[in-house]
């Protein structure tokens, strides 16, 4: 009996806000305007000031930029060059290469040869037998008959002892050169190596003998030279 009392009173109250909500919109809604349209002020149009029918003036049409026609662009396609099935040029010919504008200098790498038995004419100039010669490159022969000025005043051979010191530098090992041939006759001008150590380098830069003017190992004997070593300095005891 307590549930449908329940159920009987919120029935109730759900038809009274329902009657409630009808009358609020009821008192809120406003009444349609009644007007007579012959009270409206509406003028005349022969009051108003507007242009006759046909009486606008025309405005000046500005004719469109002539545009620069276009050129016709040439289709590069890969095809047409990579076949000439596809070209329409006629038979391809082949021409001879055009010859060089200048000559094409080739440098050839030279030949290093090993050569035995050293015998150590002067500071500068290595004999192999009776008949071969070997002139360093970039330094100046020293002379065995070459006198030098010690600190002290007084000459001594420095040619003989410059020879000297080639000759216990090299030790009667086989030397490296810049040549073509192990046998030729006469002298020859040329690079030579006792393993990694170039020979006129060692000589220009100890001072037992000078480089020529214009050579890579100008440096090495001008330090030398303030070093005072070999020619430049007193007797090796």
């Amino acid at each position: 009996m307590q549930r449908i009392g329940t159920f009987i009173a919120g029935a109730i109250g759900l038809l009274l806000w329902a009657y409630l909500v009808v009358q609020a919109g009821e008192h809120f809604r406003e009444d349609p305007v009644d007007y007579n349209i012959e009270d409206l002020d509406v003028p005349d149009p022969s009051e108003l000031d507007l242009p006759e029918v046909g009486a606008a003036v025309e405005e000046a049409i500005e004719p469109a930029p002539q545009t620069e026609a276009r050129r016709r662009v040439r289709a590069i396609e890969p095809k047409a060059f990579g076949s000439p099935a596809f070209t329409d040029t006629g038979d391809l010919e082949r021409v001879a290469a055009r010859a060089p504008l200048s000559e094409v200098e080739t440098k050839t790498k030279p030949k290093v040869v090993l050569l035995h038995r050293p015998v150590s004419v002067s500071a500068g100039i290595v004999a192999f037998g009776a008949d071969q010669r070997v002139r360093l490159a970039d330094i100046i022969e020293t002379p065995t008959e070459r006198s030098c000025v010690a600190s002290d005043g007084t000459s001594w051979p420095c040619g003989a002892m410059a020879r000297t010191q080639q000759r216990v530098f090299l030790r009667n090992r086989s030397l490296a050169c810049e040549t073509s041939a192990t046998a030729w006759q006469g002298e020859i001008r040329t690079r030579c190596w006792v393993g990694v150590q170039d020979v006129a380098s060692w000589l220009a830069k100890y001072g037992w003998a000078e480089a020529e003017p214009g050579s890579a190992l100008v440096a090495l004997t001008e330090e030398a030279r303030l070093a005072r070593r070999g020619l430049f300095g007193d007797p090796v005891r």
